[in-house]
Order: C-alpha cells, then structure tokens, then sequence
C-alpha cells in the first residue's frame, strides 16, 4: 500500500503539464536574483575596502603620524619659544583635520597641557597659496560666524554645517569622480576684514564676502563687540583670506572612547597603554611622561553613507542583470517545455484517437461473433456475418498498416532509393486503385526521387479526392516543373485547410466514417522527406492539393 502511494505520487510528479511563462519567470528570476546579490555583496564589499582604506584610514593615518611627531617635537621644545608656538598650531591644525576627516578623537597632554580634537572651529592661512599647517590660525570663538550662518539660512543656502556634512557623505563618491561631477560648491568664504593675535595663533573674523555660485556676493559683518588685544587688518580684494571651515556634525566622540594610546618608551620607541595606565600611569612603568597621546579609531560609516550613488549603482546593474538572464533564461525554458508539452499532448491525442479508431472495427466484429452464434444453425447467416467480420478485420488491418505507415514517416526513418521517373505514368498508376475516380491528366515532368514514397503520397491524396469528393466531377490534376495539382470537387469548405494535415483529423464530423485520418499526414511526411512541400488550399465548392516540387 505504501509502495502503491509513493509510486503515485511519482506518476503525479513526472507528469507533463502545460508550462506557464509567468511562473517559469518568477523562479528564473528569484534564482538569478540570489546570485547576483552574491556579486552584488562582493562588489560593495570591495568598493568599501577601497573607500575605507584610501579616503578615511589612509588620511587618519597620515594625520595620526604627524600628530604623534608633532607631539614628540612640542615635549622636546621651550614654551616660550617661537618654534613652540608654531608646532603647537601646527598639531591644533592637525587635530582639526584629524576629526574632520573620519569623525576621529585625539587628545594630546604635554605636561600639564592637554589639547583635544574640537567638533567646531575655523581657520585660515596667512602665507603663500599652499596650506601651511604651521601658518594657520584658529578662530577665538565658532559663535563669532553666527551673522553669516543666519544670513545663509536666510537667503535659502546651506549652512556651513550642513554643506559640509553633505559633502563627507557624497563628496568621496567615486561614481561622481568618474562622471566628473563635483559636489555644488555652492558658496565660498573670504574674510574682507578680520582682526589677529599672532601671540595665540588666533584671529577674529570682521566684515565677511559670501560668493554664491552664480557670482553674486554678500557681506555680512561678524565683528563682535570685543576684539580687545587683536590687530585689525583690512583686505583688497586680491589679498582676502579664504575662511577654512573644518566643522563637522560628528557623533558623541570622547576620551572615553580612546582605544589606541602612544607614549613615547625608554629607548624613544612607542609603547601601547590602556585607558587606565593612560590616564593613571603605574609608577613602575619607566617612560618619559612629559607627553602622552591618545587616538580612537575612525568613526566608522557603511559604504552606503560614503558612496550612495556608486551603491544604487552596483544593485541596479545586478538587479537589471538578473532580469535580463532571468528573462532569457525563462524563454529558453519555456520554449523546451512548451515543446515537450507539445509532443506529450500530440502523443496523448493521437493515442486516444487510434483507440478510437480501432475500437469501431472491433465491436464490429465482436457483434457479428455474437450474432453468428445465436444464429449457427441457419447458413446462410452465418456466410454473411463471416464476410461482415472479414470486412472488418480488413479495415482493422488498413487502419493499423496506415498507423504503422505514418509511424514510419514521421519519424523519418525510412531508405530513399532514387530513381527517375514519370510523374503522370505514376499518377496513372496510382489511379488504377480507384476504378470509379473520373479524373483528368495534363503536363508531366520527369523526376529523380523515391518511387514508392511519392506513390504513397499520390496514392493518399487520390484516396482522399476518391472518398469526400463529387463522384460526377473529373478531378483535374495538372503537372509542371515546379507542381502537381489535384483539383477535386466538393460541398465543404474548410477555414483552416492545413489542420486536415494533422493526424486522425477527418473530412467528416464522425470519426466512423471511411479512412482513419491518416492519409494526408503520411502524404505530407513523405513528400517532406523526399524535399517537397504539401500545400491545402479550400475555397468555395473546390478543393485543392498542391505538391512544391521547388
């Protein structure tokens, strides 16, 4: 019993059902989406490696070397000296950078001097075109450039703030680099006025010129009430000094934070500490404690917030990619199941209708059998039953030599032996079978073909003129170089002629009249293995079929 449901169940399974392009799609596309999402993933995975290396570590680092050396240099120096305070802006100006590029943390105690990354501050550079960190200098107060962010707000631009944010979220893009489009740097700052201590390295900014991208400028004066212990500087307009904001809306970044920390060891190399010896360094530990630095990681950020754009890029290529292959994919599958579909309900309907057939005779004769019986007493019926059965098992032999014929033809097995020929002392040959045909001949053409398949085909075709056609109409037949026609007369017309060519398909609307329906799918089958096309034309009152010799 359970074998019996298993081996159902197997039956149900390998059954051929009709193929549905929709559903066929949907799994194609399901299969090729996962794929691609595979390489989809290895491509952010390696665009973000490279984003990560080249435009946050690399750049941490390389500020992280110079705010150690610096560092090292300030611990070495004399407070006072001029030197002193140039390497001290310098590291500041590292700080700054420091932060801005990887929302980083350092601080640096020299003696009792600490210095620490701050999320808000300005600067700007004094001497010559090329950023020297050593001639900069720090705004005194970040609330000093309250007047120009009001006015930007006012007049609809982007605050500082929020530009730059804007900027370390796409600015890295490496599908913007490649289109060659920059971010709309849609403003810049320049100090028409501004007031310095070169003492502390600091300065206050006065009357501000804000440029637009379209070329229009702004002055906002930022003055504030004190600039006691400044230099007032005023600026032509060649010799204004562009406003460096490095301010950054950075996360909740601390000492708390530090996971890496840098002394310098007994023999001037660096030693690792933690937090606790960072900020409580054992007694027993011999170090120069003169200078400690202490740096976190970078703040880290998924590629999708360093280069959106190049991500929307690599998941709508694979996305397109999977519908593409799925697409192909599914016609070609598709197309293989429809295919075999076909051959299974072909297969399906010409079984059925060869039982069909088959089973007429049959219960024929087994009627006659029975009636014989009943009836073995009286000879005379007996001799008819006899011959009605005889008929029978004639047209049973007809029918399956027919099916044994198409079977043959159709697969296509069969041995050509070519040979020249007449093709009207053949279609005289064939005309012999049908004593009661009327029929007329005109043209003729000498062939090199098979012999007995074109007969067979002329036969078939003749059968059919002889069995559905006007028995008072003469069937013309006409034979050129590139035809034969057989033009027959009858009461039918047919919408789609060329079905009759299919197997068990008759000229009657029962499948008990004469023939089996195979004669014309043997005629055609033969006259395409021989090279030749059978053509079925039906009009009104006329039939017509026409053997292609071309």
């Amino acid at each position: 019993m359970i074998k019996e449901k298993i081996w159902s169940k197997f039956i149900r399974k390998t059954s051929v059902v009709e193929p549905k392009f929709g559903k066929i799609f949907i799994v194609c596309f399901l299969i090729c989406l996962l794929i691609f999402s595979l390489v989809a993933k290895y491509a952010l995975n390696r665009l973000e490696e490279r984003l990560w290396e080249r435009e946050v570590i690399d750049q941490s680092n390389s500020y992280e070397e110079e705010i150690i050396h610096l560092a090292e240099i300030l611990s070495k120096e004399d407070p006072g000296s001029a030197e002193y305070k140039r390497d001290l802006n310098a590291l500041k100006n590292n700080l700054a950078f420091y932060q801005a590029v990887g929302y980083n943390y350092a601080e640096v105690r020299i003696g009792d001097y600490k210095i620490a990354t701050d999320k808000d501050t300005a600067l700007i550079y004094l001497e010559g075109s090329e950023l020297d960190f050593r001639e900069s200098y720090f705004i005194e107060d970040i609330s000093y450039l309250d007047p120009l962010y009001e006015y930007m707000e006012e007049i609809g631009m982007n605050s500082e703030r929020e530009f730059t944010d804007l900027w370390f979220k796409y600015g890295r893009d490496p599908l913007l680099f490649q289109l060659g489009i920059d971010m709309p740097y849609d403003r810049s700052v320049w100090l028409k006025s501004y007031y310095i201590n070169y003492e502390t390295s600091s300065f206050i900014p006065g009357v501000v010129r804000l440029c637009d991208n379209k070329g229009s400028s702004y002055y906002i004066d930022c003055t504030p009430p004190d600039t006691k212990g400044y230099k007032y500087i005023e600026c032509s307009m060649i010799h204004e000094k562009q406003l460096i904001l490095t301010n950054r809306v950075a996360p909740d970044l601390s000492s708390d934070s530090i996971t890496l920390y840098v002394v310098p060891g007994t023999t001037g190399g660096i030693r690792y500490l933690s937090e606790t010896e960072f900020y409580d360094p054992p007694e027993e530990l011999e170090y120069d404690k003169t200078w400690q630095v202490g740096i976190s990681g970078s703040y880290y950020q998924s590629v999708f917030e360093i280069a959106p754009f190049s991500c929307a890029l690599i998941i709508v290529i694979n996305v397109a990619a999977a519908l593409v292959l799925a697409l192909v994919l599914s016609v070609i599958r598709y197309q293989r199941d429809k295919t075999v579909w076909k051959i299974f309900e072909y297969r399906t309907k010409t079984t059925e209708a060869m039982a069909h057939d088959l089973k007429t005779p049959l219960a024929a004769i087994m009627a006659y059998a029975e009636n014989m019986e009943a009836s073995s007493e009286d000879p005379t019926k007996v001799r008819e039953y006899s011959k009605s059965i005889n008929e029978k098992v004639i047209t049973m032999d007809r029918m399956i030599g027919d099916i044994l014929s198409f079977s043959r033809s159709e697969t296509g097995k069969l041995d050509v032996v070519k040979e020249e020929l007449s093709v009207a002392e053949l279609v005289r040959e064939s005309l012999e079978a049908f004593p009661e045909l009327k029929a007329e001949i005109d043209g003729d053409i000498r062939l090199k073909t098979d012999k007995k398949l074109l007969k067979q085909a002329i036969d078939n075709l003749l059968s059919n003129c002889d069995r559905y056609g006007d028995k008072d109409f003469v069937v013309g037949i006409r034979i050129d170089p590139e035809k034969l026609l057989i033009i027959n007369k009858t009461d039918k017309t047919y919408d789609d002629a060329d079905s009759l060519k299919k197997p068990f398909i008759k000229g009657e609307d029962s499948r008990g009249g004469k023939g089996t329906g195979l004669g014309l799918s043997i005629a055609e089958n033969n006259l395409n293995i021989l090279g030749f096309k059978l053509e079925l034309v039906s009009e009104p009152g006329i039939f017509k079929a026409i053997v292609n010799f071309g």
